[in-house]
């Protein structure tokens, strides 16, 4: 019976996709997870609800260089008591951070931020000491 059971999951596992892809979220990353997966970091990813390729390099410090198509801007990473990424930019003086909650994907991270707004990365590289600007490809 048992062997059955399981047999049964796995076809219906196979047959539903979409449903697969909901458990391959998983759980919100913890502020200590985030910690430790983000600093010293390059993403590149798409963003499904604004509809552009971009690029965020993240140094050690926290600084961040984030590259769109419509250009390169300044930022700073931080962790809030929440356990959420957010990311300030120079463009306000740094007064309004997009906070995001994170998830583990096979592919780097999804951000989850306000608005349903969404970036999933496609790449990630480790070990960047310092960032510095490159032209967008995507």
């Amino acid at each position: 019976m048992r062997r059955s059971f399981a047999a049964g999951l796995l076809l219906l596992a196979l047959s539903d996709a979409p449903a697969l892809a909901q458990l391959a979220k998983g759980a919100a990353m913890t502020g200590a997870q985030i910690r430790a997966s983000m600093f010293g970091i390059e993403m590149t990813g798409y963003s499904p609800t604004f509809g552009f390729a971009w690029r965020e390099c993240i140094q050690p410090d926290g600084e961040t260089l984030y590259e769109t198509p419509e250009g390169l801007m300044k930022g700073r990473l931080t962790v809030s008591s929440a356990g959420e990424a957010c990311f300030a930019y120079e463009d306000d003086g740094y007064r309004t951070p997009a906070c995001y909650r994170m998830r583990q994907t096979n592919k780097g991270f999804r951000f989850e931020g306000e608005f349903d707004s969404l970036f999933i990365t496609t790449k990630v590289v480790t070990g960047i000491r310092t960032c510095k600007p490159q032209d967008l490809v995507g």
